[in-house]
């Protein structure tokens, strides 16, 4: 009796460790704080509100090449890890570039900043990119070229190549995304090329108000 009270002791708490994990994930969290505000539109906002929005994400300058599969895109993020013993999985590389961008919506724009710290965003991308090497399959030249950019290698210290998986996000051009920050009206000393505005909405965040960017297909679907 003891042993059954025992061994369902130990189930119940590890379903509760799950669960929990579960719902204070990155993803999760995120969702949660998307759910309280409702898709708004550009013309209707004003400045200082937190606000949701989603349109297109459109580029300011030349796209950055995301490492891994070569695609233009104004954000990437890239996550590399190694296998270890036990079956677990350690971080070679983890990392993240992006760029100032518009967010469009129906002939609307907003303009993205970036340039703030990474504890005043929160930034969830679909890894839609994802490659392994192994013993008996070569890591592409492009994920060389990285692991060498990054001071990593793929070869074990017997000369083999290590078992690797290859992680890539990306915010293409044109991507439909959702966006959540802190909105300001500016207006512009300079016009943008190719767009007619006086003034133009851009988003920002801080540590309580996180900047909140996603392509997430559930994100997409809250209204």
């Amino acid at each position: 009796m003891t042993n059954v009270l025992f061994f369902f002791v130990v189930i119940i708490s590890i379903i509760v460790i799950i669960v929990l994990a579960y719902f204070f994930s990155k993803q999760q969290r995120m969702l949660r704080e998307l759910k309280k505000s409702k898709a708004e539109s550009i013309s209707k906002i004003q400045s200082g509100d937190y606000v949701k929005l989603k349109g297109n994400a459109l580029k300011v300058i030349e796209p950055l090449v995301a490492p891994i599969s070569g695609r233009e895109c104004i954000f990437y993020q890239v996550l590399i890890e190694k296998k270890g013993s036990k079956n677990s999985w350690h971080k070679v590389v983890d990392a993240t570039e992006t760029q100032d961008f518009f967010l469009g919506q129906q002939g609307e724009m907003v303009m993205v900043k970036m340039d703030i710290p990474r504890s005043e965003t929160q930034i969830y991308l679909e890894k839609d990119n994802v490659q392994n090497s192994s013993t008996f399959a070569e890591p592409s030249q492009r994920m060389l070229d990285y692991l060498e950019k990054n001071g990593a290698s793929h070869k074990n210290i017997l000369g083999f190549n290590r078992r690797m998986r290859y992680k890539e996000g990306i915010i293409a051009i044109d991507e439909k995304i959702v966006i959540k920050g802190i909105a300001q009206w500016k207006s512009l000393k300079q016009p943008i090329e190719g767009y007619s505005f006086s003034k133009i909405l851009s988003l920002t965040g801080t540590k309580d108000q996180k900047l909140i960017i996603t392509d997430l297909k559930k994100a997409l679907k809250i209204d």
